[in-house]
């Protein structure tokens, strides 16, 4: 295993509060996600604490990884102990999100069976580095993208539709394939895969030379997105971006924050409108300029403080002098990197009061809407709200209608010589001639 996002991270990073609900009158219930273990448990807590997360968080961190698979609720005293645990259905409030069926895309799309994948790495919140054999039979490392959660569901359709029907780029890490399982005898998409490349973003791995042309790449790769397909990415930063240590060359990544130019969203289909829907104060114009003078000064405090509506990129282009941070290393003197954005930001101001929606750009990039009437029987009514997925608890005497996602805590790996951990969750013996053994419970 290598890094492990989730050995050092934040409390708050690892847990998330779906939602909150009276439980009689002892409390309340939290139905909480951990991003680790990718388990979601309604924790039962005492009234007082009702406001207290990160004390659920770091509580529920302390026993979590020796729960049996199958709790759904526990129950914890003001001190943070485990009280109770229950499996019982009618205790489980979690909804297993949609997936679409795999005959809703392109039948010549790559397609990978979750199974077939093995984890090597958690990159970070539904993020994983894993590993299979292609056809070749040569072993490929991918990062694999998922969701186990409702309110991922429309997003990833668009993301996943956006990745997958993009051109090839140099400057854009490319798609790999669909990431399938099987459910209720029928495959399903639960995620995608693209192309690993090794050496950590430009946040992570602040010591190699930030070079012009890189910048100048980023800029061509900004204007292809926009003016030719009418994509804004969205969330340009030097976390989402890498250098392609084959090709010396930036590589633009993460697409989940992404819109079309301008669009107002889905308006045809209640439950998709809120998503790909277009920000003018995400732009990845301004978004670049902030993105190079965080690398050139290391003062990320603007894009980590503020909310995208109040960062104005033009007090930095107003600073008389941008002071490089003494650890900081360049090919050219910092008055070039400004210079070359000063005459694009220029250029993108007048070409921009044009091409103002997707529709303009010259080859705009397209895909169908989400089918949910396909499968009604996986989306939840409530009131006028329809939510995209079903209880599990539904599920209790089949578990093959829903797709499982539990596994082993950060903190029990590395997995003891000859065994490994899939994709799935499952963790197998590998036999002396490489086939699998008895599969494992997370």
């Amino acid at each position: 295993m290598g890094s492990q996002y989730f050995a050092t991270c934040r409390p708050d990073f690892r847990f998330d509060i779906h939602q909150r609900i009276p439980f009689a009158t002892t409390g309340w219930q939290w139905l909480t996600y951990d991003w680790d273990t990718r388990r979601a448990i309604d924790v039962h807590i005492p009234e007082e604490l009702e406001e207290k997360r990160i004390f659920v968080f770091k509580s529920l961190a302390k026993f979590i990884s020796d729960l049996d698979v199958d709790v759904v609720q526990v129950k914890i005293s003001k001190k943070g102990k485990l009280l109770s645990t229950s499996s019982e259905p009618w205790n489980d409030s979690y909804i297993t999100p949609f997936y679409p069926r795999r005959s809703q895309f392109p039948r010549r799309i790559n397609t990978i069976r979750r199974s077939d994948l093995t984890e090597i790495d958690r990159l970070g919140v539904q993020v994983d580095l894993v590993t299979y054999d292609p056809a070749l039979g040569q072993t490929k490392n991918v990062v694999f993208k998922y969701y186990f959660t409702t309110n991922n569901v429309a997003g990833f359709w668009h993301e996943i539709n956006c990745v997958m029907r993009m051109p090839k780029h140099p400057n854009i890490v490319p798609f790999d394939g669909l990431v399938v399982d099987r459910v209720a005898g029928e495959d399903r998409v639960v995620g995608f895969t693209t192309r690993y490349i090794e050496g950590g973003t430009l946040d992570a791995n602040k010591g190699r030379v930030f070079k012009l042309k890189y910048l100048e790449q980023l800029i061509s790769t900004v204007d292809y997105l926009n003016l030719r397909l009418g994509i804004v990415h969205g969330d340009i930063c030097p976390w989402n971006l890498v250098i392609d240590p084959e090709t010396d060359s930036i590589q633009v990544f993460d697409f989940n924050s992404s819109a079309k130019l301008g669009w107002d969203g889905d308006v045809g289909n209640v439950d998709l409108n809120g998503q790909f829907v277009y920000n003018k104060d995400c732009n990845d114009v301004k978004f670049v300029i902030f993105t190079v003078y965080e690398i050139i000064t290391r003062e990320f405090s603007f894009r980590r403080e503020f909310q995208p509506h109040e960062l104005d990129e033009s007090l930095q282009m107003g600073l008389p002098i941008w002071e490089k941070n003494p650890n900081v290393l360049l090919d050219s003197p910092v008055e070039e990197y400004r210079r070359v954005l000063e005459k694009w930001a220029k250029e993108r101001a007048e070409i921009d009061k044009t091409v103002d929606h997707f529709s303009k750009a010259l080859e705009p990039l397209g895909w169908p809407t989400l089918r949910l009437d396909m499968d009604p029987d996986l989306v939840t009514l409530a009131g006028d709200y329809r939510v995209l997925g079903v209880s599990r608890a539904k599920f209790f005497h089949n578990p093959t209608g829903y797709v499982r996602w539990e596994r082993p805590a950060t903190s029990a790996m590395p997995l003891p010589a000859g065994q490994r951990l899939l994709a799935t969750g499952e963790v197998v013996d590998d036999n002396a001639d490489g086939a699998l053994g008895k599969t494992k419970k997370a």
